[in-house]
This record gives structure tokens, C-alpha cells and sequence, in this order.
């Protein structure tokens, strides 16, 4: 037995809706994530590369990759592995349909769209596993490419926003601990 372990087992019901919905609230657990990466050892660059990598990564259709994808990339340029796999939670249930939507859209801006369905027949179960990669290459690849270049973009930004409010916040940490010691 351990110190650690709830004594009442939550079931899986409570674990589906507290995916979706947290039990202390969306703006609890914003607040948390964010005094999480203020706390964070090691420097603002490092801190600002990983999450900029994780924002950046979840912005692509491989999602069953992010997070190792993220720490790959922030391992690659020196970031921090722990804010790399905080960052790509931006991809959550209610981001997700935008991110999707931006991603398409931005792709086929690049790609002309050749999605066709001939006819409602053809639209089983078996016709669905049999083509597989015929019917989700036509989504997968404009998601892929507009992924990458908006990732590109949110990247750069994430990294001066993230970078700016560390580094703000530890100078006022640092200064508030001067100001109790001298009092």
C-alpha cells in the first residue's frame, strides 16, 4: 500500500468528464498550467522552446505523436522536455475543431482538394478499412502541410510571448524576495 493512492477509486465515467470538463474548472486549471510553467527550473529560453515546440507540434494532424514528437524538437534545440509535453495540452477538446479547421484550410490553400465520393453505396464499413488511405490522404496531407507552416508561425510567437512573461515574472520574483529582506 502506498501514501499516495486515493482510497476511494475514481471510475472511468469521472475520467472521460474530467478530460473534457475539469472538476476544478477550466479557469482553475489554466491558472495551474500557467503557475506550473512560471515555476519551471531552468532558463526562459529554455522554458519558451519547449512550450513553443508543444503549441506548435499540436497544431499538426499526427496526433497520436505530440508529445514525442515536441520533445523531440525541443531536446533538438536545448528546450525543456517537461514544457515541451505541458505545451501540446493546447490541443484539447475544445481547441481541437479550430485547429483543424485552420489547419485544412490553410493546406488547401496549397493543395487543390480532390475529394469526391461517387456515390452513397460505396460509403460501408468494409469500403471505409479496404481504402483506408485513399479516402484520409486527401484530408491528411493539405492538414499536414497548413499544420506545419501555421506551427511555423505560432512557434516564433509563442517563444517571445512565453520568453517575455518568465523572464517578467522571475525579475519581480527576485525583486518582492529583495524588498522581505530588507524589511
Amino acid at each position: 500500500m502506498t501514501i499516495f493512492r486515493r482510497k476511494k477509486r475514481r471510475n472511468k465515467w469521472w475520467l472521460v468528464r474530467n478530460s473534457f470538463w475539469p472538476a476544478t474548472g477550466w479557469k482553475r486549471a489554466f491558472k495551474y498550467g500557467a503557475y506550473r510553467i512560471r515555476r519551471m527550473g531552468g532558463s526562459a529560453n529554455s522554458i519558451a522552446i519547449g512550450v513553443a515546440w508543444g503549441v506548435a507540434v499540436s497544431f499538426t494532424p499526427f496526433y497520436f505523436l505530440h508529445i514525442g514528437l515536441a520533445v523531440l524538437g525541443s531536446w533538438f534545440m536545448g528546450g525543456s522536455l517537461l514544457a515541451a509535453a505541458i505545451g501540446t495540452l493546447f490541443l484539447n477538446p475544445i481547441s481541437f475543431p479550430f485547429i483543424t479547421w485552420l489547419t485544412y484550410n490553410v493546406g488547401t490553400y496549397f493543395f487543390v482538394s480532390t475529394i469526391k465520393i461517387d456515390s452513397i453505396e460505396k460509403l460501408s464499413i468494409g469500403y471505409m478499412v479496404e481504402n483506408f488511405f485513399d479516402i484520409l490522404m486527401p484530408y491528411l496531407i493539405p492538414m499536414a502541410v497548413g499544420g506545419v507552416l501555421v506551427g511555423i508561425i505560432v512557434w516564433v510567437f509563442v517563444f517571445l510571448v512565453v520568453r517575455i512573461l518568465v523572464s517578467r515574472y522571475r525579475a519581480l520574483r527576485i525583486e518582492k524576495l529583495r524588498r522581505n529582506r530588507r524589511v
